[in-house]
């Protein structure tokens, strides 16, 4: 959770080191974080890079210009503050006894825009008073940002769009779209009800103005820049929202699913700054269930280990529980299996000087720097016995003592480790201690393989697409079906999200500057198992081995999208019934051309399957090649393939001349 930001401006720096003592408690609890300038144009200066939750602002605040003071620039400042929100919160101090002068301050025309008022009276505790103020206005803040995270919608605001783009977007896509029809109302709406996130219109100058100045008001919310505009001028027009502060950009030629998940993208990245476990993408039910044990035990002090396999997100998730204890001190991450034996100690534990030959000065172990913050220790299994033994005495007496020295440390650490092998396994072979295995693994969070998961690799894959697109300042907006389809059936043993991510990268980092959409030839180029040995089955029990080149991969990909469309089409028939008019439906809605496209990747399909049981068992029947193909069990389907596996055989391949007289 958020903690304030609260802007003190006041020229006597006694007032703000009194109020920064008397507000020492909550700044240390993470209740508050406490800023100060002591001139005007050092308060218009912060304002302006970073706008505060809460701003005190002295009255009579002086400013030196042209050898003159002029006094009194607490109100302009105020004014400043009101011009780029209405949503933070003022407490204006003054020093004035004058009474009539007072009674002027305390006007309601005078404090317009003033959430309250201090007098600094030296008779009175006025400080202390101030500091209740500031408190229960932080309090109000930090109540407002959690009903934020429970109550945030899917409610986007569009700006600079015409009718027919808003209608594009409500009749594609299930979210609350807003149309204000000016800038300011557009403000005004984000400050009345949670938005989500924005749409800006970019086919004309416009919109860059827009970008730059709804951001200056509203820089939480993320913007998507969309354009009608094709070809190079489209991506010139993005590439250039994106410099203004969009976060992702798509023309609305593109694929809808490309759209929309920029449209999530952009939601999730508000959310993420108000919510937690951000950077966790997808909604997977076995990834659900991770993060939702994961947010329970982020509130308790017990320890957590995170198991799965290299690449996974274990340290992703294990910030995120950090974040999300609301632990003030540093998340510290150390890999065990990265330190050598011989050091490892002295980086947990610190050590004193001359403790060893090479420690001319006291040092500091990593405990001791996480000291009421979270230490992640990733590959825990590795870390040796010995060390064990004194891991498992601090989880106990929640004190360090460093090498050489004769001082117990007390550390207030929350410990999380990570590993993705069986711990227990290892316990029964010695080379992990029970006790510690028990008392480390109070909360167990279980992240699943990318294989597990597979309905998730579409969103990684775009957003991927869209991170590395802006990186590299390439045209890349989208991805082709029968490419992402090529994506989803590896295995992605070796590495996971990671290893998908690096790929991804890979092929945007390699792909030409103006191609837009992604193709099976762009992954092949880097696909893993063009390299490998063997991957892991898809759908339809394809296993590639080296000797298969990029094109059959391809090709087995458009067989595979041709079958599965085959299979749709004929659910609808009985094909036992089916005559000269069934035929001919069939074949219109398969939309076959007279070119023979949709036999030949039928054909190579089965070429293919042949290839590969060969390969396996060294003989294939037609049956084998059936079942290979999932098609044993569909009469129709059957019968088709069994006649283009007798047509091939025969010779008879005639492009687009074939009737389907066996359905």
């Amino acid at each position: 959770m958020m903690r304030p930001r609260l802007l003190v401006v006041d020229d006597e720096i006694g007032v703000v080191e009194s109020l920064g003592k008397s507000l020492k408690g909550a700044v240390n609890e993470g209740v508050l974080e406490v800023h100060h300038c002591l001139t005007f144009r050092d308060a218009e200066k912060f304002i302006k890079g970073s706008l505060p939750d809460l701003v005190v602002i002295d009255l009579n605040l002086p400013q030196t210009e042209g050898g003159m003071v002029i006094d009194g620039l607490g109100r302009e400042l105020i004014d400043v503050i009101r011009g780029a929100s209405t949503r933070t919160k003022i407490i204006m101090i003054t020093g004035e006894t004058n009474r009539c002068v007072q009674d002027k301050y305390l006007n309601e025309d005078f404090l317009k825009g003033v959430n309250d008022f201090v007098l600094k009276e030296s008779r009175t505790p006025w400080i202390g008073t101030l500091t209740k103020k500031i408190l229960y206005l932080a309090d109000l803040f930090i109540k407002a940002e959690k009903f934020l995270v429970r109550e945030i919608s899917d409610r986007i605001v569009l700006l600079n769009i015409d009718r027919g783009m808003t209608e594009y977007f409500r009749d594609k896509f299930n979210y609350d779209f807003v149309m204000p029809p000016t800038l300011e109302d557009a403000i005004e709406a984000c400050e009345r009800s949670p938005v989500c996130a924005g749409v800006v219109g970019v086919d004309d100058g416009a919109g860059y103005t827009f970008i730059r100045r709804f951001l200056k008001h509203r820089k939480d919310i993320p913007l998507v820049a969309v354009t009608t505009m094709t070809d190079v001028d489209g991506f010139e027009a993005l590439k250039e929202a994106m410099k203004e502060g969009a976060v992702s950009g798509a023309r609305l030629l593109d694929n809808d699913d490309y759209i929309e998940e920029a449209l999530k993208r952009a939601m999730e990245m508000r959310r993420g700054k108000l919510g937690k476990f951000s950077e966790l993408i997808g909604n997977h039910p076995a990834l659900m269930r991770a993060i939702g044990v994961a947010e329970i035990a982020a509130e308790g002090e017990a320890p957590v280990m995170v198991i799965g396999e290299s690449g996974t997100g274990k340290e992703l998730i294990a910030r995120g529980i950090h974040d999300h204890s609301g632990r003030k001190g540093e998340f510290v991450a150390i890999n065990c299996a990265a330190i050598p034996e011989n050091l490892i100690e002295s980086e947990l534990f610190g050590h004193e000087r001359g403790a060893f030959t090479s420690a001319v000065v006291s040092k500091k172990g990593l405990f001791e720097v996480a000291d009421r913050g979270t230490l992640f220790l990733d590959e825990i299994a590795e870390l040796p016995l010995q060390l064990q033994t004194k891991l498992l005495r601090v989880l106990e007496t929640r004190s360090i003592r460093r090498i050489g020295g004769s001082k117990e440390i007390a550390v207030d650490v929350k410990v999380i480790t990570a590993t993705n092998r069986d711990l227990s396994v290892l316990v029964g072979e010695g080379c992990f201690r029970n006790d510690l295995y028990q008392r480390l693994n109070v909360f167990s969070v279980r992240l699943p393989s990318l294989r597990d998961r597979k309905s998730d690799i579409p969103r990684l894959v775009y957003c991927f697409i869209s991170d590395f697109s802006a990186k590299y300042g390439k045209g890349v907006i989208g991805i082709k079906e029968e490419a992402l389809r090529v994506a989803q059936e590896q295995s992605w043993s070796e590495g996971n999200v990671r290893g998908l991510r690096n790929f991804i990268e890979k092929v945007i980092a390699s792909i030409p500057v103006n191609k837009e959409v992604i193709g099976v030839d762009d992954l092949l180029d880097e696909i893993p198992f063009i390299s490998s040995a063997e991957v892991e089955k898809d759908s339809y029990g394809a296993i590639f081995r080296k000797g298969f080149s990029i094109k059959d991969v391809e090709q087995w990909a458009k067989a595979v999208a041709c079958i599965e469309h085959l299979k749709e089409v004929l659910q609808e028939f009985d094909s036992l019934k089916v005559g000269e008019r069934e035929r001919q439906e069939v074949k219109k809605r398969l939309d076959i051309k007279n070119d023979g496209t949709f036999y030949i990747n039928i054909n190579n399909g089965i070429t293919i399957a042949f290839r590969i049981i060969r390969e396996k068992q060294g003989h294939a029947s037609e049956r084998d090649v059936l079942k290979f193909l999932s098609v044993d069990n569909h009469k129709a389907l059957r019968l088709f393939i069994l006649d283009r596996i007798n047509r091939m055989f025969n010779g008879d391949v005639d492009r687009g001349a074939y009737v389907m007289r066996d359905l």
